[in-house]
């Protein structure tokens, strides 16, 4: 066992200060759509490039406090339900950082953290886990391939439902008879289509490349095609509803509202 001090408890201190800034940026989020005022959207990207950091800092602590068990050493918490969720939630806050930095909507804030919060109330109100070696699935390396693929994908999906969830309140709010005036500061549907269209292309493949070496590790283990388990049929859907909309968005012309409502079936 390695000397250091309990990178266990200081993990869930980062994740329990990661929840707090980001539940900051999503009132500070909420807060600017209806104002525009840019002093408030900065601290939303402060917050939220503050949890960012400390969800960074609680993956990286979990990750070295399993490393004191030699042999778990140079492995990533990946294939842990704690480790993918902290991986999970980083994911959503750093690419949502990275698309708010750039087109600065503020709307999206609105519709992604809410799952951010709900991913860090996962390993906040759990229990902290112990040292102890890793199991043999834990080891697998085509086990942490797939399951990042998968972390990614999903990053790329739940950004996807805000930027659809912000397209038809655009267009909602567009279509009301009395809009309220922080309608007119939303971003355009034709902006935000395009922004749908490309997370849902870098997404699909990687899970799809995800859900094929899933499947190619289920059937060297229980020789069986995926199908039989619900998580299984879920991610079938998922493929399914995903591939359905790419194919209808490139080769049928479906654009703005309907591309919306599709991803948003999709993703839930």
């Amino acid at each position: 066992m390695c000397i250091i001090p309990d990178l266990s408890a200081a993990s869930a201190w980062f994740v329990r200060l990661a929840f707090a800034f980001t539940f900051l940026a999503l009132a500070s989020g909420l807060y600017f759509v209806f104002h525009r005022r840019e002093k408030i959207f900065k601290a939303a990207l402060f917050f939220l490039g503050g949890a960012v950091l400390l969800q960074a800092a609680a993956f990286l602590a979990l990750t070295v406090f399993f490393w004191c068990v030699p042999e778990n050493r140079f492995i990533t918490p990946l294939n842990t339900p704690r480790g993918m969720v902290l991986a999970l939630g980083l994911c959503v806050n750093a690419l949502l950082l990275g698309l708010e930095l750039r087109r600065g909507t503020g709307l999206t804030f609105v519709f992604v953290l809410p799952w951010s919060l709900l991913l860090l109330a996962v390993p906040l109100f759990s229990t902290p886990p112990g040292l102890e070696a890793f199991s043999l699935q834990a080891k697998s390396a085509l086990s942490a391939v797939h399951n990042a693929l998968f972390i990614i994908a999903y990053a790329m999906f739940i950004n996807a439902f805000g930027a659809s969830s912000s397209l038809l309140l655009s267009d909602w709010e567009l279509r009301a008879r009395k809009p309220h005036e922080a309608a007119f500061a939303l971003p355009s549907i034709g902006d935000m289509d395009k922004l749908i269209w490309r997370l849902v292309e870098i997404g699909f493949p990687l899970f799809l490349s995800g859900f094929v070496l899933a499947s190619v590790q289920l059937y060297m283990k229980y020789s069986r095609l995926p199908g039989s388990d619900v998580k299984e049929l879920g991610a079938l859907a998922t493929l399914l509803v995903y591939g359905v909309y790419l194919a209808l968005r490139k080769y049928g012309d479906w654009r703005g509202t309907k591309a919306a409502w599709a991803n948003v079936a999709g993703f839930v």
